[in-house]
């Protein structure tokens, strides 16, 4: 394994602070009253035009003219629609991030990891160095570090850092300028948040009692929730005197096959190390740490499924109840010359509408509370940042499906509604 922890990408979520979920059970409970409205606004340029079939500009005005009746169908829905693509947009932004920062970080060609307290001393570092066929090879360090007591450990690495500027360290915010002498440090952001470490701040590390440093720039880590302090593996040596190392990074020359090299690597090691040093390639690691985050997240997958399902099963429930309440209705229509055929294509297309009209409510609902969670509560509760992802193929899809759900919904209530005689169905009437 590389020098980030591929399995820590799945921290246990520590609690969503209440702020969050207030303000997201007040933006459900406006965007639910806000769907007679929507409704009304975005029929209200149909309504006023003589296009389209006699069916069409029926269900049209229908709706226009009765928009409570679509919210009715739709409170439901739309809750759970946006709730579904908040919680998509949510995990579709961390994975890409998560997926972006492993390309990031994942720059060499070969990781070596050392197991059960076996280090690498210089004369085996020395050893690979030399070996035929790499390019850059880079040797780390990496310890638990408690910096509060009622806090767990954040990790101290280790490596070749001394300017900031290898491109493997994924820079958030930099320090202008260190003053002379100062020993830098470069924080993770999780650290930064948690112990409040800005760029050019000096701080007390408890490496050999407290050595302090100044924090020359914050970098982005999703592998450590708890936090964690990158220091140059000079300053480091020379501080503790070890001179062991626990992760090697190499890369490849040209001309050279990777497999080869891993294989003359392991050749290499001493003979106490060889049955404790794994060899990985990045496209592993990459694979092993996103087929790790799914698997974490499948259970948000399936409930957003089930929330979707709930959601359908209501506004069939109501459509199909507000059809064959409209009996009556279409009987006095088949009265003043409209067949079953063009009834159907009226309650079709009313249905298409409806389903419509929650989806656009309940995606727009959704993007904004994902903002809430991707902004608000996943900085607080994991301590990293993330910018926005939409999942595109998600929105049409769940569009798609609500309008065709709805549509088909209110064809199979319009046909029981409409099987008796239209002089049957206005006998009450009489």
């Amino acid at each position: 394994m590389p020098w980030w922890p591929a399995a820590a990408l799945l921290p246990a979520v520590r609690g969503l602070p209440l702020f969050g979920f207030a303000g997201m059970a007040l933006m459900l409970t406006g965007g639910v009253a806000g769907v007679p409205w929507l409704a009304r606004t975005l029929l209200a340029a149909p309504a006023r035009r003589a296009r389209g079939g006699v069916p069409v500009q029926l269900a049209i005005r229908h709706l226009h003219g009765a928009p409570g009746e679509a919210a009715t169908a739709l409170c439901g829905i739309v809750a759970s629609t946006a709730l579904m693509i908040a919680m998509a947009t949510m995990v579709t932004s961390f994975r890409g991030a998560v997926d972006e920062w492993l390309g990031q970080v994942l720059g060499a060609d070969l990781y070596m990891r050392t197991g059960a307290g076996a280090t690498f001393d210089p004369a085996s570092r020395a050893r690979l160095t030399a070996t035929p066929g790499v390019g850059r090879i880079a040797f780390s360090r990496q310890l638990p570090l408690l910096i509060a007591p009622d806090r767990p450990p954040i990790s101290l690495i280790a490596r070749p850092e001394r300017d900031g500027r290898d491109p493997l360290l994924v820079l958030i915010e930099g320090a202008p300028r260190l003053p002379v002498g100062a020993l830098p440090v470069w924080v993770s952001e999780p650290a930064q948040r948690l112990y409040g470490w800005d760029p050019g701040d000096t701080i007390a590390l408890p490496i050999t009692g407290s050595t302090r440093f100044t924090v020359a720039g914050v970098w982005r880590d999703y592998g450590r929730q708890a936090g964690a302090v990158l220091v140059d593996e000079r300053d480091y040596e020379r501080l503790t005197g070890d001179t062991g190392r626990d992760e090697v990074s190499a890369t490849v020359a040209p001309g050279h096959d990777a497999d080869r090299v891993a294989r003359a690597l392991a050749a290499r090691l001493p003979a106490a190390l060889r049955g404790e040093v794994e060899v990985s390639r990045p496209a592993a690691l990459r694979r092993l740490a996103l087929t790790l985050f799914d698997r974490s997240f499948a259970v948000t997958y399936l409930l957003e499924a089930v929330a979707i399902l709930v959601g359908l099963a209501g506004v069939a429930a109501t459509m199909s109840a507000q059809t064959i309440a409209r009996e009556r209705e279409f009987g006095m229509l088949r009265h003043l010359g409209l067949t079953r055929r063009q009834l159907t294509g009226m309650v079709a297309t009313e249905g298409a509408i409806v389903g419509l009209t929650g989806a656009l409510a309940g995606i727009g609902l959704g993007l904004l509370l994902a903002q809430v969670l991707i902004h608000v509560i996943n900085p607080q509760s994991f301590n990293w940042t993330m910018t926005t992802r939409l999942p595109v193929g998600t929105l049409l899809g769940v569009a798609a499906a609500l309008t065709g759900a709805a549509a088909v919904t209110a064809v199979l209530a319009g046909r029981r509604a409409t099987a008796g005689s239209a002089v049957q169905s206005v006998r009450e009437d009489w």
